[in-house]
């Protein structure tokens, strides 16, 4: 019975994953902004400590973009560092001026970020956190941790099937003696 539940798990765990993978890729694709996410949420992973501990390297977070909704002193956010730039930034904001232009921190810097963030190169607010996800996605990309993930993987299914067959054996032995006595 747990070997079967093992081997369920297993198997939906990497079908949850292959989804999960082929979603953010090809809404990555799709969207304009050519970030994973679908509608006004964003699925972006986070490289650096700077906000540490409330997120860290490795997490990979869920981006809401900013309805009618402003940003508030005291939100994390993710935010393009220049217009038209490639890199994003996730930081607290620790001032909004009047006209809307945001003061950002990384919880885990010394310093405020240098200059004012214009709020049309804002992404969104962080809404949810994943521990490790990015670091488990970025690891199962290298193919090396890929093979040996499915090594081990096809190993565990080969050894509880295999368990499975000498607990039904061992039954039908037990069975068939006991009907010869």
């Amino acid at each position: 019975m747990a070997a079967r539940w093992g081997k369920r798990s297993g198997i939906f765990i990497l079908i949850v994953f292959v989804i999960l993978n082929l979603f953010l890729f090809a809404t990555s694709r799709l969207n304009d902004d050519r970030m994973p996410g679908i509608g006004s949420w964003r699925v972006l992973s986070v490289l650096t400590g700077s906000m540490s501990p409330a997120i860290n390297a490795g997490d990979m977070v869920i981006v809401r973009r900013y309805g009618e909704e402003q940003p508030r002193v005291g939100d994390i956010i993710t935010y393009w560092q220049e217009q038209n730039g490639l890199s994003l930034t996730t930081h607290r904001i620790v001032h909004r001026m009047e006209n809307g232009y945001l003061q950002t921190k990384g919880d885990a810097n010394q310093g405020e970020d240098g200059g004012w963030t214009d709020p049309d190169r804002v992404v969104g607010k962080v809404v949810v956190n994943i521990p490790y996800a990015a670091a488990v996605q970025e690891g199962l990309q290298k193919p090396p941790v890929l093979l040996a993930a499915l090594a081990a993987f096809i190993v565990a299914l080969a050894y509880s099937h295999r368990k499975g067959q000498s607990r039904s054996k061992r039954t039908q032995t037990e069975t068939i003696e006991g009907e010869l006595s």
